[in-house]
């Protein structure tokens, strides 16, 4: 695989391809999370390929465009957050997966059991090898988190000097004002092997910052983009938005050169105050097109339906950013 330099995304710049979502999931499956995007170029079949969570479990869907979607199939029961990695002719699917408690009161919906990260293979994007488990929660330590039981979310893999990083995020925070769950720490481990075992880095490589800007609620989402000289990363972050009273989200540009220190480039894209997206942008995935020399950037994004006792569940969908590099 060849990489970009980290120029193209410098020079890019980002704007919706429409106001309005791309994908969306019927009424009895309110949220599509988390999407991960094999390019026509990457797959076996010379289709886009989306890999998505609703509340049944990891999805896959089809596309001969990238923006008309179809249902394959549900691919596991109660996975979250799948991410796609291609090494030579074989697919890897990360998940996680987690345990809830359906007690009452408080004990809710808490991973009391923990979660884990799971791997499938597949050289087809058909047949799915059994999951195997490759990080428990429970082998993490976070001193200051008072959440409860440590949930992993949102594993990723980049390839990195001979090993197989893993990030993930670690912790999980509700916000203050619309109930939004969402990772409050981005770590990552470190395997010579893609199944593991591996060894986690204690120190979290982004964490909640009281007195920045766009990152005082919550670290979100953080998809990795492996350059030729950097690391890019575009994170789903939280922050307090004073004038309004509320919980916001936004879109950011990372840059690292050794993939655990970064920094702010830019800001990609900002949530509206009304429409699908008002209430929450939870993830994304990035897509280099070198035929258009653009990204696509595929995120999901929520709103809720409705005001005081009378609202509807909230709506997940998936949204479409183009960042077309200046020349």
């Amino acid at each position: 695989m060849r990489y970009i330099a980290w120029e193209k995304f410098e020079k890019a710049s980002w704007y919706s391809f429409t106001d309005n979502y791309v994908q969306i999931t019927p009424w009895y499956m309110p949220r599509l999370s988390d999407p991960s995007i094999l390019l026509p170029s990457e797959s076996p079949d010379g289709l886009w390929h989306l890999f998505s969570h609703t509340w049944m479990g990891v999805e896959h869907f089809v596309s001969t465009s990238g923006l008309d979607w179809t249902r394959r199939r549900l691919l596991f029961f109660r996975g979250h957050s799948p991410f796609i990695f291609k090494e030579g002719g074989t697919y890897h699917l990360l998940f996680e997966s987690h345990d809830r408690d359906w007690g009452k009161g408080k004990a809710k919906d808490v991973t009391k059991k923990g979660s884990r990260i799971l791997v499938s293979a597949s050289t087809d994007l058909k047949s799915w090898s059994d999951p195997k488990v490759i990080l428990e929660s429970e082998k993490i330590s976070l001193s200051s988190y008072r959440g409860g039981p440590c949930r992993v979310a949102r594993p990723q893999l980049v390839s990195w000097e001979g090993k197989y990083r893993l990030y993930f995020g670690a912790g999980e925070c509700r916000m203050f004002d619309s109930g939004q769950k969402t990772s409050c720490r981005l770590m990552c481990a470190e395997s010579r092997y893609l199944e593991g075992p591996y060894k986690v880095v204690e120190e979290p490589l982004l964490s909640i910052e009281p007195d920045s800007v766009y990152m005082n609620l919550a670290v979100g989402s953080v998809r990795m983009y492996p350059c030729s000289d950097a690391v890019a990363a575009v994170e789903c972050a939280y922050y307090y938005d004073k004038k309004g009273d509320r919980s916001r989200s936004v879109m950011l540009l990372l840059k690292s050169t050794d993939g655990l220190d970064f920094k702010l480039s830019k800001v990609m894209h900002t949530q509206p105050d009304e429409g699908w997206s008002s209430r929450a942008i939870t993830s994304c995935d990035v897509k280099y097109m070198e035929s258009e020399d653009s990204f696509y950037c595929y995120y999901s994004a929520n709103s809720r339906q409705g005001k005081g006792p009378f609202r509807l569940p909230v709506r997940e969908a998936l949204g479409l950013l183009l960042g077309k590099v200046r020349p």
